[in-house]
């Protein structure tokens, strides 16, 4: 948890065309400073309901979909890269719109404070938890702003999860007709998910960082955003004022906390299908 809200934080920086941060560990630690190690925790409760609903649907549906396409799974050799992707991008993308509620609470948790901070101000807080949070932003921005950043939430999930879902797929696969790892066991499944882990990174990274900007950023007396006004809008500013490389800011924390989970997801899954089919 505290690397992800180090990432958004770091996601988020300069924003408001001024730079809090030099780096994650600077981050982290003016965290700590300026709010205490729980500061560390911001958005614990709405990311550990986000991940059981979009966790658990993204794998969930897809084996499903992917059989839907025509596949035999008994034949991974004969199941084409396109229908990996095609079923990891529908999965990742109808799970992400179901949860949006819960990371943009999340996302919301984890920046409060970045304003009065900008402003040199001492560090004060919009929501004091949860529910307020909830309630604040359907307060100001009607029930449909709980879909604020909907848009890149569900990009950055599409191309989570197609190279998450098919890189496993492939990669798995690959290895063991290359013979570079040939037993089906811990240590191709490890090596497997962190090639995968990697790859999801890489491609998830741009849609991340401006699912965060739209997601984070102040809204005004109607509930719209002030900095951007939707998810085109953003890409193209953090492009044209920050440089195409903003668009992986925070990618190292980012990485430290895919990878992981990716790795222990796929250790788990693969144990469960071979004691319980």
């Amino acid at each position: 948890m505290p690397v992800d809200v180090v990432k958004t934080r770091l996601q988020m920086d300069g924003a408001a065309s001024v730079r809090l941060y030099k780096s994650s560990l600077d981050c982290a630690i003016q965290l700590l400073r300026a709010e205490g190690v729980t500061s560390l925790f911001k958005g614990l409760s709405p990311a550990l309901l986000r991940q059981s609903t979009y966790g658990s649907l993204r794998y969930g549906l897809y084996s499903p979909l992917r059989d839907m396409l025509g596949v035999d799974p008994t034949r991974p050799g004969e199941i084409a890269l396109w229908k990996k992707i095609a079923a990891g991008a529908g999965a990742g993308a109808f799970a992400s719109g179901i949860a949006n509620p819960t990371d943009l609470i999340k996302v919301r948790m984890q920046t409060d404070g970045m304003s009065s901070a900008i402003a040199g101000n001492d560090c004060t807080k919009k929501y004091r938890g949860v529910a307020h949070c909830f309630r604040q932003t359907v307060a100001e921005e009607g029930v449909l702003g709980l879909w604020t950043g909907v848009g890149p939430t569900m990009g950055r999930a599409t191309a989570l999860a197609a190279a998450e879902l098919s890189t496993y797929d492939e990669v798995k696969f690959q290895f063991q007709r290359s013979k570079v790892i040939e037993h089906d066991g811990l240590l191709l499944h490890a090596c497997t998910a962190f090639v995968s882990g990697l790859t999801s990174t890489l491609a998830s990274s741009p849609f991340d960082v401006v699912k965060s900007r739209v997601m984070g950023q102040p809204v005004d007396a109607t509930g719209r955003g002030v900095l951007y006004s939707g998810m085109l809008d953003c890409f193209a500013k953090l492009i044209r004022r920050e440089g195409p490389l903003s668009l992986y800011r925070g990618f190292w924390p980012n990485f430290g906390r895919v990878v992981p989970r990716v790795t222990i997801v796929f250790i788990v899954l693969e144990q469960l299908k071979a004691n319980f089919g």
